[in-house]
């Protein structure tokens, strides 16, 4: 039985796509994020699992060479501080002095997850965020009905001056 030319060529490229998504699908992770990563931050009264972000932002790290962060009680409060006026007005608010050394924002990502693989896929942000230097984080979220970007992330590194807590 001889297959038309027509159906063959139909027959290899369904072949041929079948096998590119499963190869694409392959390097997909089956173990689900824990639920702190990927709860939703666009309602009122949301609550981040900052140690959840904190471990993640340490395990990138690591990939990288770099030490773990600690959770700095003082950059989380001034974090938390900007992302509520950075959500009320939707202004790039400044780097805050002191110990800190770098400062990421991001706006209109529901769920840490996507806030954190918005800046590991940016060249410049993953840099930072791996930057040797860095000892510490502090890290806030902030709703905002009346913003047209919903959500707004501060990432604060920097070098701790208060105990540090997990």
């Amino acid at each position: 039985m001889t297959i038309p030319k027509r159906k063959f060529v139909a027959f290899l490229s369904y072949g041929f796509l079948t096998l590119g998504a499963s190869v694409a699908l392959s390097g997909c992770s089956t173990t689900p994020l824990p639920s702190g990563l990927t709860a939703r931050m666009d309602h009122a009264g949301a609550n981040l699992d900052r140690a959840e972000a904190l471990l993640l932002i340490s395990q990138f790290r690591a990939s990288r060479g770099a030490r773990p962060l600690v959770s700095d009680p003082d950059l989380n409060a001034t974090a938390q501080n900007m992302a509520n006026r950075y959500a009320s007005s939707s202004a790039r608010p400044p780097k805050p002095g002191a110990n800190v050394i770098h400062m990421r924002l991001s706006a209109g990502y529901s769920s840490f997850a996507q806030t954190f693989s918005g800046w590991r896929g940016r060249t410049e942000d993953a840099n930072i965020i791996a930057d040797p230097n860095v000892t510490s984080a502090g890290l806030g979220v902030a709703y905002s009905a009346n913003s047209s970007y919903g959500v707004h992330w501060v990432l604060l590194l920097g070098t701790s001056t208060s105990p540090a807590q997990s």
